[in-house]
């Protein structure tokens, strides 16, 4: 069997049915990519840049054996793909939480949300200095709450309750990048260097060392920065063309 589409076909089945239903009458995402896209395209540029940093550093790499194999800036396609997929798809179920449950039953966790991260990613600063992943992911999510700070951010009780539904799709499509019979470890997996069937490996000296079956529970914050700074930009757009 040919194991070289396998990122690839992760990356499309995160996003084939978010793109299918773009098109539903009510929540028309397609109405607002007009937003969507230059903040996907922001938010691409960071990551990419911090992921070809740290591929660089030896803090994580690809598996070839699951890589079509073209490059751009060091890093796989697939991985490029990634940033563009998986952030589509989480927008995608936000504005689609946004446009099917009435009124805004999540307006009290906004702030509370943003206290209890922020809080989380200065405690993991100081904690694991020598611990780069955890270390970096901890500084730019403190950082990005602080430069939100001052707006109060209306969308953030809504964002809040999306991570949260998010985090499903969002272990299971990183499951298999990280451990790709993911199902296999334990729910709470403190022996991370028995995790091997790797898309995406990572250097364990530079994370919690804990992890979410095949998970770095560092990805869970991760990832709150990754659709968080999506949502942020893409709010500021809709905002600015009257989308919503």
């Amino acid at each position: 069997m040919d194991n070289s589409y396998l990122y690839l076909l992760v990356n499309l089945g995160s996003i084939a049915v978010p793109v299918a239903l773009s098109f539903d009458q009510k929540v028309a995402f397609y109405k607002k990519w007009k937003a969507f896209w230059p903040a996907n395209l922001i938010t691409l540029a960071f990551f990419v840049t911090w992921d070809a940093f740290f591929e660089h550093a030896g803090i994580w790499g690809f598996n070839d054996t699951y890589l079509l194999g073209p490059r751009i800036f060091g890093l796989p396609v697939e991985e490029w793909l990634f940033f563009i997929c998986v952030p589509y798809a989480c927008v995608f179920l936000y504005e689609t939480f946004r446009t099917w449950i009435p009124g805004y039953p999540f307006k009290k966790w906004g702030q509370p949300t943003l206290v209890a991260v922020f809080l989380l990613s200065i405690f993991l600063v100081i904690r694991y200095p020598d611990r780069y992943y955890t270390f970096y992911t901890a500084l730019f999510t403190a950082l990005g709450i602080a430069a939100l700070w001052r707006s109060k951010p209306q969308w953030m009780g809504w964002f809040a309750f999306s991570y949260l539904i998010i985090l499903i799709p969002f272990l299971i499509s990183n499951g298999i990048l990280t451990g790709i019979e993911f199902w296999n470890y334990p729910v709470l997996n403190a022996a991370p260097d028995g995790v091997t069937d790797q898309i995406v490996w990572y250097n364990n000296d530079h994370n919690l060392r804990f992890r979410i079956l095949s998970v770095p529970i560092d990805d869970t914050l991760y990832g709150f920065l990754l659709i968080g700074m999506n949502v942020a930009i893409y709010e500021v757009l809709i905002k600015r063309y009257q989308l919503r």
